[in-house]
């Protein structure tokens, strides 16, 4: 825009000269000319700065696009960081039930809770046991966003969860699944 208005100022001051040269040279009066030479001059700095700043402002305004474009991006990327971690603690803090007992089937196949092997410590601290077996499946299902509790029956820990209105009890040693009752 800038620009435009620059060049139609150059032209309309060319036209001005122009007649004003015409009109002086018939009357011979050589310094009017000069006087008008140094006004096209004149004129010709004040295009040349307006068109050096107009082009200043476009590399500018260029940059602060850069900028801001890279910086969006960056936004853009962390807002979608952002969500898929809301997503992941979300599922993690509403775990959900299996669908079917296929499924809790397909998630034990997968699962590797089994393969530990049983240390038995006599008391020891290191022993791996039962209860660390029932414990180490309930966090398993939970990162996989699956709800399984500990239950304890006797003097032994296992695993329940619910499908649907029933109520299934898995030995986390060995993934054996057996059906317990009904929730109602």
């Amino acid at each position: 825009m800038a620009l435009r208005i620059c060049r139609v100022i150059m032209f309309l001051v060319c036209i001005v000269i122009g007649i004003g040269i015409g009109w002086l040279t018939t009357k011979g009066d050589l310094a009017a000319v000069q006087l008008a030479g140094e006004s096209l001059e004149a004129a010709t700095k004040q295009y040349a700065f307006t068109l050096r700043e107009v082009n200043q402002r476009a590399i500018l305004s260029k940059q602060q696009v850069g900028l801001a474009t890279a910086t969006i991006g960056k936004l853009e990327q962390k807002l979608a960081e952002s969500e898929r971690f809301g997503a992941y603690w979300w599922e993690r803090a509403h775990p959900r039930e299996f669908g079917s007992l296929d499924e809790l089937k397909a998630w034990l196949a997968k699962d590797d809770t089994d393969s530990t092997i049983y240390i038995f410590g006599g008391g020891c601290l290191t022993s791996y046991d039962c209860d660390d077996y029932a414990v180490a499946l309930m966090r398993n299902a939970l990162l996989d966003g699956y709800s399984i509790s500990t239950q304890i029956v006797g003097n032994h820990m296992i695993n329940s969860t619910i499908i649907g209105n029933k109520i299934y009890f898995i030995e986390p040693q060995n993934d054996e699944v057996w059906f317990w009752g009904y929730r109602d």
